[in-house]
């Protein structure tokens, strides 16, 4: 059996298609060239891989706490892709509730970019994402 065979899931990927979906006009870092994949590209090398599903990591880099590339991409998916959001702290329930919806099993904390006091009072979020059953 060749690895191409195999069937693979793809546990950390990123969508950036600033054609359809521009930055944000504060964003530190744009990603361009070969750093760029929109869903259809992202499709297309799942394909020639073999991978059936992923779940996506909303980056901090281009975006920030937009989600709409992604959770776009996870539309159109047909249901093999999940994705990691980026929220605010204080994210309302319902917000969460609605991004639940939408695809998304979790949100992601990034010490690296925000600093770890940019988390010291997550509490009431990950109480939240306790009772939606997401991490």
């Amino acid at each position: 059996m060749s690895i191409f065979d195999e069937p693979k899931i793809d546990t950390h990927c990123h969508l950036f298609d600033p054609a359809r979906y521009p930055y944000i006009a504060d964003t530190p870092y744009r990603p361009a060239g070969q750093e760029i994949a929109s869903a259809n590209q992202m499709r297309q090398v799942f394909a020639a891989y073999g991978v059936r599903h992923a779940l996506l990591t909303q980056p901090n880099s281009g975006y920030g706490e937009d989600n709409s590339c992604m959770l776009a991409g996870i539309a159109e998916s047909q249901g093999r892709w999940k994705g990691i959001a980026t929220v605010r702290l204080d994210a309302s329930l319902e917000h969460l509730v609605k991004l639940k919806a939408q695809g998304i099993i979790g949100v992601a904390f990034n010490m690296p970019f925000h600093g770890v006091d940019h988390y010291l009072n997550c509490g009431a979020l990950i109480e939240k994402l306790e009772a939606l059953d997401m991490f």
